[in-house]
C-alpha cells in the first residue's frame, strides 16, 4: 500500500448504552492496530436514534469523500448499521444485531441511564417512532456478514439469522450477547470488506 493513501475505514457502531470505548471496539482497534489497510474508529453515539443516524451519517459521507468506509454494528448498533449500509451503500458486519428493535424497546419506556456516559434520557412513543422509520424491511444480503452466538441472552438469533437469510452468516454454538471470541472472526470480516 501506498504510504501517502489513507487506510480504509472500519466503524464499529456500538450497542444500547454502551460507548465508543466499548470492549468490542477496543478489541477491534487493538487486534487492528498494526494492520496496514485498514483503520477503525468508534464513536460515542447520541442516545436518540434520529441523533445517532444524523452523526454517523455526517461522519460517514465525510470519510466517503477520501477513502472506503465499512461498518460493523453490534446489537442496537447492527440495527443503525443496516439502514446506514442500505443509504449510504456500504458493507458491513453484524454482531449479534438487533433486527426489529422498535419492537424491542417497547419494553424500556420511561427515564433510562446509560452506565457508561451517564446521560439520562427518556424512551417515549417518539423515540420508538424514530427507530420504526429506519426499518430496513428487505436487506440486500450480499452486503452483510452476520455472527450470532446461540446462547445470546438478550436477543434470539433465530430473528436474525431470519431476517438475513441469504447473507453470509456464522452461527456459534453457545456463546453471550457480547459474543465471546470476536478477535477470531476478523479475517472473515476483513475478507467480506475486500
Amino acid at each position: 500500500m501506498d504510504s501517502t493513501a489513507k487506510k480504509d475505514l472500519i466503524i464499529y457502531i456500538h450497542g444500547w448504552n454502551s460507548s465508543g470505548n466499548a470492549r468490542k471496539a477496543g478489541l477491534l482497534r487493538d487486534e487492528l492496530a498494526n494492520n496496514t489497510e485498514y483503520e477503525v474508529v468508534s464513536y460515542t453515539l447520541k442516545s436518540h436514534p434520529r441523533e445517532a443516524i444524523k452523526q454517523l451519517t455526517e461522519i460517514i459521507e465525510l470519510e466517503k469523500e477520501s477513502r472506503k468506509v465499512y461498518l460493523i454494528g453490534s446489537s442496537l448498533g447492527g440495527y443503525y448499521a443496516v439502514y446506514l449500509a442500505e443509504s449510504l451503500d456500504l458493507k458491513a458486519a453484524m454482531v449479534n444485531p438487533a433486527v426489529w428493535a422498535y419492537k424491542i424497546f417497547e419494553n424500556d419506556r420511561g427515564e433510562n441511564l446509560n452506565p457508561n456516559t451517564n446521560e439520562k434520557y427518556v424512551i417515549d412513543q417518539e423515540w420508538i417512532d424514530s427507530l420504526e422509520e429506519i426499518f430496513v424491511k428487505t436487506p440486500d444480503t450480499k452486503r452483510y456478514l452476520v455472527l450470532l452466538q446461540t446462547a445470546d441472552e438478550t436477543l434470539d438469533y433465530r430473528y436474525a439469522e431470519k431476517y438475513f437469510s441469504g447473507a453470509k452468516t456464522i452461527i456459534d454454538q453457545g456463546g453471550s450477547h457480547s459474543f465471546e471470541d470476536l478477535e477470531s472472526k476478523i479475517p472473515e470480516m476483513l475478507k467480506h470488506f475486500c
